[in-house]
């Protein structure tokens, strides 16, 4: 059996209008990550969910509590050079790992924002799911 012609259809509309369905019970502020693949070097763009602080845009790698981490987290890694976009104006940051308290304060945040965070936490196990900081590039 074929593909479904609708579907198809509505693919690049999520990319041209910067959204997508969100399994949120709210509206979800989505960003655009674009990033490098790490084995492909091909570029990649992810629709994720974030939140800001100060400068900084914070993401989360949850992956719904998969057991591993998703491939953009593995993308960020090298080159941690990225570019996102809200409301189609892209930015160029530069992507790390939050740790120690940082990381908590940022995941207190999010779980807030969020509260399915935790569930996501408990179904990942043994892993501990990162939060990642996008800091402007030429700060």
């Amino acid at each position: 059996m074929g593909r479904d012609p609708r579907r198809a259809a509505h693919r690049p509309i999520p990319h041209a209008c910067h959204t997508r369905p969100s399994p949120f019970s709210f509206t979800a502020p989505t960003i655009l990550l674009t990033h490098t693949g790490a084995k492909t070097g091909k570029r990649r763009t992810t629709p994720l969910l974030y939140f800001t602080d100060g400068t900084y845009v914070v993401l989360i790698a949850s992956k719904g509590g998969a057991p591993q981490h998703p491939a953009w987290y593995h993308n960020l890694k090298a080159p941690p050079n990225v570019e996102a976009s809200t409301h189609g104006h892209p930015d160029r940051y530069v992507a790390r790992e939050a740790e120690g308290t940082e990381r908590e304060r940022l995941w207190t945040l999010a779980t807030k924002l969020y509260s399915g965070f935790q569930d996501y936490q408990a179904r990942a196990a043994n892993r501990r799911i990162p939060v990642i900081v996008l800091e402007p590039a030429g700060k």
